[in-house]
């Protein structure tokens, strides 16, 4: 668990260098890796991690068990 918190503060590391670095270069005129910058660092923030899923399957209405049939 704790190589796993030590990646996540590494991703959130790049995401923060990346955004605060393409602002300061829109801010100096360099739009394109300015908007480069912000990209990437919205895209690290973002960028799905995989973790442990449980599936539970739900019945559809109407297709639950089947009642027993009853004695005549």
């Amino acid at each position: 668990m704790t190589v796993f918190a030590l990646w996540m503060i590494a991703a959130v590391g790049a995401s923060v260098f990346c955004l605060v670095r393409g602002v300061l270069d829109c801010r100096r005129g360099h739009y394109v890796w300015g908007v480069l910058g912000i990209a990437s660092g919205l895209i690290l923030a973002f960028m799905p991690i995989q973790t442990h899923a449980v599936k539970v399957d739900l019945p559809v209405e109407g297709q639950g068990p089947t009642p027993a049939p009853k004695p005549s």
